[in-house]
């Protein structure tokens, strides 16, 4: 068990709640709280899967750039050979291819950046969740130990009122020895004196 199911568990144990209910008590926190852990886990898989499906795509755009370098690489070399008269023309184009390629990666980058971004703000509201639910839990549990402080209060003064019954019964059974004792004292005490 953890620490605070533990300290659920005592403290239903110290209200008085017999072992079987606090251990149903804890178990139920327990499970509750395992629900939310697997749900949080379930959250970060699928924010891995989608990572993951963006770093291949990623991936293949930088593959499709290098080939693309590549290509114009050999296109280059290819016009060089045919004809050395060109290459100012060329220059141009491989300016041009660059400064593409070169507006690729920065949009590349930048849908880098956007991700690490909405991984910062998802892991931000998983915490603020998470917070979220421990007060939730913490509250009702202070809420429990309120009504079992209620229960308890609630039995002392029935204990208190039974005990007032209790006694006044006993009274009252008194004075009904005394009634009926009483005559047959008078009489077995008139037997007595002339007898």
């Amino acid at each position: 068990m953890s620490t605070m199911i533990s300290e659920v568990y005592t403290a239903f144990k110290a209200a008085g709640v017999t072992e079987q209910e606090a251990r149903q008590a804890a178990e139920a926190l327990s499970a509750e709280n395992l629900a939310t852990r697997n749900i949080i886990a379930e959250d970060k898989r699928d924010l891995i899967a989608s990572i993951t499906v963006l770093k291949q795509e990623i991936l293949g755009q930088i593959d499709r750039v290098w080939q693309a370098i590549s290509d114009v690489r050999q296109e280059v070399s290819d016009v060089r050979q045919e004809n050395s008269s060109t290459r100012k023309d060329l220059s141009g184009e491989i300016a041009s291819v660059r400064k593409d390629l070169s507006s690729e990666i920065v949009s590349v980058r930048q849908e880098v950046a956007e991700v690490k971004r909405e991984f910062g703000e998802f892991r931000q509201e998983i915490t603020t969740e998470l917070a979220g639910v421990r007060l939730e839990m913490t509250r009702e549990i202070a809420g429990v130990r309120l009504e079992i402080a209620g229960v308890r209060q609630e039995m002392t003064r029935e204990s208190g009122e039974i005990k007032r019954g209790m006694g006044i019964m006993q009274w009252m059974l008194g004075l009904v020895l005394i009634v009926l004792v009483l005559p047959i004292l008078r009489d077995i005490a008139a037997q007595i004196s002339t007898g």
